[in-house]
């Protein structure tokens, strides 16, 4: 049976068709009792999950995961917002606020949110970009506005993202975080890793250079100013960073290879230890190593973002509203596979907008669900985002109260907590062989974003990456491989070269492994072409067009998800002035669906579309050169003229 009778029979109704209203109707919530409680629940789950939660058995491991996780998110706040161009107070803010909101507004219950190594070296350059530090002085004017501190731009920066990510929610923009592909983002973190190393090379050196604006390659500018710097590096700031590294890389392998050890706090360890030594031997005025000095105690006073810097700031949010989404999601996704739970992309995407938006008011820096302490979070035990409200508790002590015995600890550490963090994002280097092996297309997206990143600046660099991975798409679309099939089992056909001592069928079938559309079009029709003329054994087009008998060619086309209106009907009437007559197979109900509205039915007839390729080749087996069209008698009829046209040559 061919297409139309196999959809009567089993009563096919193109209900993809759907009428706006109806599409409206599907995202709009009801308004009753029951619909109120869904959307509480669907928009604050921790509402939901709250009224589940098994109190004696889940509170001691929260309890337990949520300190740690407190513990880990003082020197890694501290670092953090060093990074983020601003001193290291503001960590402690970014540590304490976000995750409050998250734990109120996201749905995965392992991810940690809060500082972000990318998104705060992101919001430090943007600081730096707007506001340089000077010899001497930070400027404080932008474009004859003033004074601005740079908390003030950041903080308008993290409102500014949040915003975004609101209007995105809204707007159902969550799919967006399909373009940035695994290749994508790991080349992204491997150039931004060489940034932020670079960054804090300076402070391990107890050195300053000059701040650049955002330039072609401005990172090995920055490298030549640290090497003309060298010779008026602080030796005792060198000889405590190298100690420092030393201790956190020795200690993180020691504790690796031991269960017990694994969630051993090193950070908090140095940090310790390196204070009392600090004050011990004096080193900001002894040895001229810079300290924090100053650690503010007390809760920030709220305060509106400067609504004036948002034109100044909205590229660079943009670029940090997506690139913290889609770290979020995929942490996400990877806890949810392994925990067997599911999380809501679009939920994830107004958490993270409430989240920036809100904590704009209490300085704070654009924050992402971190990797390294998600884990952490997870291997102690964490069931639910109460670990975050424990670690946040704890993070407030230091705020409150705490704060000021770290006064001593030198910058230096902090940056060294810095550089050893980014081993996780220098090892993606490791992907390399794996991808090349794998395919040559994402290595190359790969090294095109690392590249791009590295040679000019963070977020340009993201932007050429994103757009050579859809290059690549289209590429892959526009240039797709012909396979002619064989039958090496009862209905089940493949690629004739994988196979070449199967059975070939007495009438040829070719699969396109591509969407028919306007940029491979020309391709399909050569491709059939060489086909048809291998089939009938002639030397030429000219030769088939003079033969008289007509013949069958199969297209599979069970990989063709949607074509556009140049495809399928230009290459039917080609076809057709070659007395080659096509009969489609596979094809997929969106597809027919289409072809049905766009009346291209019309044009082709019902007896040319089969829902296997069996049928379409019990069809062909009965096409025969004394009456050709004997079963199509309504096709005869539509290519009348081309015969017609055919006989007067």
């Amino acid at each position: 049976m061919n297409q139309i009778e196999y959809d009567k029979q089993f009563g096919f109704t193109s209900s993809e068709v759907a009428t706006f209203k109806r599409r409206l109707s599907a995202h709009l919530p009801s308004f009753d009792r029951r619909g109120f409680r869904r959307i509480l629940h669907r928009r604050i789950p921790c509402i939901k999950w709250l009224s589940r939660y098994q109190w004696r058995e889940w509170l001691p491991r929260d309890s337990i995961a949520g300190a740690t996780l407190g513990i880990y998110n003082i020197p890694q706040g501290m670092a953090y917002s060093v990074l983020a161009s601003l001193p290291p107070v503001y960590g402690l803010y970014a540590s304490f606020f976000p995750p409050l909101l998250y734990f109120m507004f996201g749905t995965s219950f392992h991810s940690s949110f809060g500082v972000f190594s990318i998104t705060s070296l992101l919001a430090g350059q943007t600081r730096l970009q707007l506001l340089p530090d000077h010899h001497n002085h930070t400027e404080k004017f932008i474009d004859g506005m003033g004074p601005f501190e740079p908390i003030d731009v950041v903080s308008t920066l993290t409102f500014t993202v949040g915003i975004i990510q609101l209007v995105m929610a809204a707007l159902r923009l969550d799919f967006l975080t399909a373009y940035l592909s695994d290749p994508v983002v790991s080349g992204f973190n491997l150039g931004a890793a060489c940034h932020a190393f670079i960054a804090q090379v300076p402070s391990l050196l107890g050195v300053k250079i000059p701040k650049r604006p955002s330039q072609f390659f401005i990172l090995f500018k920055n490298i030549g100013d640290i090497i003309s710097s060298l010779p008026h590096s602080n030796l005792s700031t060198v000889i405590v960073s190298i100690l420092c590294i030393i201790f956190l890389v020795g200690s993180k392998t020691i504790c690796g290879r031991f269960r017990v050890l694994k969630l051993f706090p090193n950070e908090l360890v140095l940090m310790i230890i390196v204070t009392v030594i600090s004050l011990l031997l004096n080193l900001k005025s002894s040895h001229k190593v810079r300290i924090i000095e100053h650690v503010e105690t007390g809760m920030p006073i709220p305060s509106i973002p400067d609504l004036r810097l948002i034109p100044y700031v909205i590229q660079e949010a943009v670029s940090i509203s997506i690139v913290a989404f889609a770290v979020t999601v995929s942490m996400g996704k990877l806890f949810c596979k392994k925990h067997k739970y599911s999380i809501d992309t679009n939920q994830e995407l107004l958490a993270l907008g409430l989240g920036g938006s809100i904590s704009s008011f209490f300085s704070v820096f654009p924050c992402s669900t971190s990797l390294s302490r998600s884990l952490v979070n997870e291997a102690a035990g964490a069931m639910t985002q109460m670990s975050g409200l424990f670690s946040s508790f704890i993070v407030l002590l230091v705020i409150l109260w705490i704060g000021p015995l770290l006064s001593s600890l030198p910058l230096c550490v902090l940056s060294s907590i810095v550089v050893v963090a980014l081993r996780s994002l220098f090892m993606k280097v490791s992907e390399l062989p794996y991808l090349w092996r794998f395919s040559k297309t994402d290595f190359a997206v790969l090294v095109i974003t690392a590249l791009s990143v590295i040679c000019y600046d963070i977020i340009e660099g993201l932007a050429v990456g994103i757009l050579f991975a859809l290059f690549t798409v289209i590429l892959r679309t526009q240039f797709a491989r012909t396979r002619s099939l064989v039958e090496i089992a009862p209905n089940d056909y493949r690629d004739r070269r994988h196979f070449p001592n199967a059975k070939i069928p007495a009438v040829p079938i070719i699969r396109f492994d591509a969407p028919p559309i306007f940029t491979n079009c020309e391709l399909l029709r050569h491709s059939v072409k060489e086909a048809a003329i291998e089939m009938s054994g002639e030397d030429s087009v000219s030769d088939l067009k003079r033969g008289d008998s007509w013949k069958p060619l199969i297209l599979d086309c069970s990989t063709w998800t949607y074509t556009d209106s140049m495809g399928v009907e230009v290459l039917h009437i080609e076809m057709s002035t070659m007395k080659i007559l096509l009969l489609f197979a596979n094809l997929r109900s969106s597809v027919r669906v289409q072809y049905s509205s766009s009346g291209l039915y019309n044009v082709l007839s019902d007896n040319q579309f089969y829902p296997t390729i069996e049928d379409a080749i019990s069809i062909a087996a009965h096409f025969t050169r004394q009456d050709p069209f004997s079963p199509f008698p309504d096709l005869q009829n539509k290519l009348s003229k081309y015969i017609n046209a055919l006989s007067t040559e």
